[in-house]
């Protein structure tokens, strides 16, 4: 069965270097048959003193944040309507499609998503059942899905929505949202 061995200069937390032996595993997984527990990852740490590149001595690298949290804070966010501290989430060139936009034009600024979302509803909660991640390779393609519930403009509240956003996350910033919801089939019953 598969061994995969690596090498890092001392330093990373044990956080990191989990989340680096899952992502080889998984990288195995899905590229030969192999049952998880048979896939070993094995890292050897060296001391910086001992690490050497281009005749230069090297410290470790920056861990990334994982994109999952990083969707997680600017939903939180988003929900607090504190646009300011959201915006620092996203690249410049960020773009967002919801349901409902005609023909699925991008919007730009979490000002338009506000103004777009004003004529829709008073406001709207995520209830978040599932955060899954995909990796290809700088990009974190960020599923968040669950439920929404808030109050539609007549005051009238709404609950058990379906909905599910796709994000892609490229260094530590969102620069694409997707989002699908029933929102549109339970506001014609309302």
């Amino acid at each position: 069965m598969p061994i995969i061995r690596g090498t890092l200069i001392r330093g990373y937390g044990a956080d990191v270097r989990r989340r680096l032996a899952e992502r080889l595993t998984d990288a195995v997984a899905a590229t030969i048959h192999a049952p998880l527990n048979a896939i070993t990852v094995v890292f050897d740490e060296v001391d910086d003193g001992s690490y050497m590149r281009g005749r230069a001595p090297r410290s470790p690298g920056a861990a990334v944040r994982p994109a999952g949290e990083i969707v997680a804070d600017f939903l939180r966010l988003m929900e607090a309507r504190d646009l300011h501290a959201a915006r620092g989430y996203l690249s410049p060139d960020f773009e967002m499609v919801f349901p409902g936009k005609a023909n699925g034009t991008a919007m730009t600024s979490l000002d338009d998503l506000v103004a777009f979302s004003a004529s829709r509803y008073r406001f709207v909660r995520k209830s978040i059942a599932l955060v899954d991640e995909s990796h290809s390779g700088t990009v974190t393609t960020v599923f968040v899905s669950g439920t929404l519930h808030g109050e539609w403009l007549d005051g009238t509240p709404f609950a058990d929505i379906r909905f599910i956003d796709r994000f892609e996350v490229e260094a530590e910033k969102i620069r694409r949202q997707d989002v699908w919801n029933d929102l549109a089939a339970a506001g014609a019953t309302a």
